[in-house]
């Protein structure tokens, strides 16, 4: 009587533990059905890329192979197919003829088959385009505590081809059973004795659907008992309609990156670029096809793997009477175009990060920092991955890893397109995975003489000196050493010059082409601090310009943003709008949820920006940076200026061609340092050897002549206009500004006595 009490006991027991664990998975899995987690993340996109007659075939056969197109190559041709522009079509210009050559075949004709080819024309089924866009490229996913994309639809918003092609191919009795499909299930078991394996799945989608809500992947008996108790109670409790919604949402499809895609909504998105209404039965099958393996049947890995499911998927359509034979002809003749695979990792993390910060500061007022991954926003950028691969790779290659004991040598980099105040490519130190701090965004330090335009610009913008006369690039300005007591409460404040050599009276255009610091406090001296301030925040600084003698040779910390800024307006003319590295916002739906506009405005005169730009332009003829053409061969026209910081411990350069803006910096963080970095042989370099690359496959512009500048004869004594019988010896030919000439005319003997204060 005992062993039988004891048996009824461990029996009872066993069953009591049984109940609660299966009653405590069935808790688990209706908190999963009942409450579906979507989670669509917030994804970077880069800018649109355009094509056009006079460009190289390289570039464009590599922009189109990282987009995923099909090429087919034919003597001097390459052919392909446009894929649909699922982007705001506010990124092409106005009234674009590119959404109108959507999954048409555009064949771009070359003057040769080699790298270097010349595209002569662009071929449509309509007749020849001028140009076209080619769609963004997706750059990164905004990272949050998950690590599934999922969109959740209900089940009308699921093609009916869907259900039909799955139920065909993975579960041909599910309307039937009551979760277990006992055929399927036996002939499973049956295989696996035979195999000794698990091999057989014979899972039911209701099955399936239980092992995705318990996200456990382990194939093992355990596992499949689990199912085999679990399904029947769904069944009981929900319909095959619900049932059937909650499996689209949740099959798993494939991975990218560190998250996995869930559901048809998503895979559409995936492997398509498209809506999940907008695919066709080809690529409905293929989809479908993939729920028996996703890694096994990728098609991005395994494409012939792939169409052989696809196939498989459609025979059973046809013989289950879901689509007839001409559907089947149809859906397996129709070419499968992939979007391009989403790379693993972030391609432009610098960049990105300015992106996040920006998406937060147009955001802060609707939405919470931590809630922004989780928005399911499309962001569109200004992004040229090429280029910004360019000055990344540039910057690792020409800085050098530091001696022992010594601080690691940085480097920062950002390139604008002045022409649209968008930024093309952020570059925020040498290596993301070594120092994820980026230097675009957090980091100000001295400008050192990338800060002397601003002071010169002052001058021209102050028209005439103490003595009435007009500042032009012949006005001659006195290199010798002089103190400048600007506070009686404060030590008198002496300049002197890196070469430690004085040149004398030099124009004013070779005191800046040369960088020669007491020159440039000799007119920081006569235009006032005050002005210069002005001038800078006229350019777009923000820092707060502090009013001492030494921010005429840069001692004011300022980011590289802000100087790229300055230089900018400069390139276009004196005009900027705020500088920009987000497009568009689109919503998860598509719809627009923001849209940036520019708004140029006239910063600084016109004829002000143009003279600077032909100042800036003899930084490179016979200035600090005439290194570019002769050491590193870059013989195209540009303006720029170098900088360096008393310490060596900052080294700058900033300059422009008529396309584009860059600057690049080059210093320590902090630490011991050992060695003594200039602009010109430190900073430079990167900028040309990056300029060089980005330009390769671009006509050498020149500087459009300025309406707003124009020749005269100027006494090279004074600056001012030359008397018509002054001797030619003494007269230059220079360029002034319009409405801002010398209205005196000399025929001076001699320079002037110098009229700064304290002078030794």
């Amino acid at each position: 009587m005992k062993k039988q009490k004891v048996k009824w006991l461990a029996m009872s027991g066993i069953f009591v533990s049984l109940l609660i664990y299966f009653l405590f998975l069935l808790h688990q899995v209706e908190i999963a059905f009942e409450a579906p987690a979507e989670f669509i993340p917030t994804r970077i996109y880069s800018d649109v890329t355009r094509v056009a007659p006079g460009q190289v075939r390289q570039p464009i056969e590599k922009k189109l192979l990282s987009l995923g197109y099909k090429i087919t190559k034919k003597d001097e041709d390459l052919t392909f197919v446009l894929h649909s522009p699922n982007y705001p079509e506010h990124l092409l210009p106005e009234n674009h003829i590119t959404p109108k050559l959507k999954d048409q075949s555009i064949t771009l004709h070359f003057d040769g088959n080699s790298k270097d080819s010349n595209l002569e024309s662009i071929i449509t089924p309509s007749g020849n385009v001028n140009d076209f866009y080619l769609e963004p490229e997706f750059v990164a996913a905004l990272t949050a505590d998950k690590s599934q994309i999922r969109e959740v639809l209900k089940f009308a918003d699921f093609p009916k081809a869907i259900p039909d092609a799955i139920v065909a191919a993975e579960d041909q009795h599910f309307y039937e059973h009551f979760g277990i499909d006992p055929r399927g299930f036996a002939r499973a078991i049956w295989v696996n004795l035979k195999t000794l394996s698990f091999s057989q799945g014979g899972s039911t989608i209701t099955q399936q659907l239980v092992k995705n809500l318990m996200e456990r992947k382990n194939r093992n008996l355990f596992m499949k008992m689990n199912e085999l108790l679990l399904a029947p109670i769904i069944e009981f409790k929900y319909s095959k309609q619900q049932i059937f919604e909650r499996y689209l949402n949740e099959v798993f499809l494939g991975q990218v990156g560190g998250y996995e895609i869930r559901g048809f909504s998503e895979g559409a998105k995936y492997f398509f670029g498209k809506q999940v209404g907008e695919l066709n039965m080809g690529e409905i099958a293929l989809m479908a096809g993939l729920i028996k393996g996703p890694v096994f049947y990728s098609p991005y890995r395994h494409f012939d793997r792939a169409k052989t499911r696809q196939r498989y998927v459609l025979e059973r359509m046809l013989e289950t009477k879901k689509i007839n034979e001409a559907e089947y002809k149809v859906a397996l003749q129709h070419p499968i175009r992939l979007s391009p695979p989403p790379p693993a990792g972030n391609r432009a993390p610098y960049f990105v990060d300015y992106v996040k910060a920006e998406i937060n500061r147009i955001l802060n007022a609707q939405f919470q920092e931590e809630e922004i991954p989780e928005l399911g926003f499309q962001v569109y950028t200004s992004l040229d991955l090429n280029m910004n691969q360019i000055a990344q790779e540039t910057l690792q290659n020409s800085i050098p890893a530091p001696p022992a004991e010594t601080a690691a040598l940085q480097g920062a980099i950002a390139i604008v397109d002045h022409n649209t105040s968008e930024i093309r490519a952020l570059i925020g130190g040498k290596n993301y995975a070594e120092s994820n701090f980026n230097r675009i965004l957090n980091m100000k330090r001295q400008a050192g003489s990338t800060f002397k335009p601003i002071v010169y610009a002052s001058a021209f913008r102050n028209i005439k000196d103490e003595d009435g006369n007009a500042f032009t690039p012949a006005y001659p300005v006195l290199d010798q050493k002089w103190s400048w007591k600007y506070d009686s409460k404060q030590p008198v404040w002496s300049p002197s010059n890196y070469e430690r050599e004085s040149l004398g009276w030099i124009p004013l255009k070779t005191a800046l082409a040369k960088s020669i610091n007491t020159a440039a406090a000799r007119v920081a001296k006569k235009v006032g601090l005050d002005e210069i301030a002005g001038t800078a925040k006229a350019l777009g600084i923000s820092t707060t310009i502090p009013l001492v003698p030494s921010i005429s040779l840069g001692s004011v910390e300022l980011s590289p943003m802000e100087i790229v800024s300055a230089y900018a307006t400069f390139a276009n003319h004196g005009k900027a709008s705020e500088l920009t590295v987000i497009k568009s916002i689109l919503n998860p739906d598509g719809s627009e949820f923001f849209a940036h506009e520019p708004h140029f405005k006239e910063r600084i005169d016109a004829g002000i920006a143009d003279m600077m730009t032909e100042l800036l332009q003899g930084v490179f003829t016979e200035g600090t940076a005439s290194s570019a053409a002769t050491a590193y061969g870059f013989n195209r026209p540009a303006a720029g200026k170098t900088g360096t910081t008393n310490d060596y411990r900052d080294a700058w350069f900033v300059g422009y061609t008529p396309q584009l803006t860059a600057v690049v910096w080059v210093g320590f963080d902090q630490g011991t340092i050992k060695a003594k970095l200039t602009g010109a042989n430190t900073a430079l370099p990167i900028w040309v050897k990056m300029m060089n690359k980005i330009l390769h496959y671009e006509p050498a512009m020149p500087f459009a002549e300025s309406d707003h500048l124009i020749d005269m004869r100027l006494d090279k004594y004074t600056g001012q206009k030359a008397e018509s019988d002054c001797n030619e010896s003494q007269v230059v030919q220079e360029k002034v500004i319009v409405g801002r000439e010398p209205t005196k005319s000399t025929c001076s003997k001699d320079y002037p006595k110098d009229s700064s204060n304290n002078v030794k």
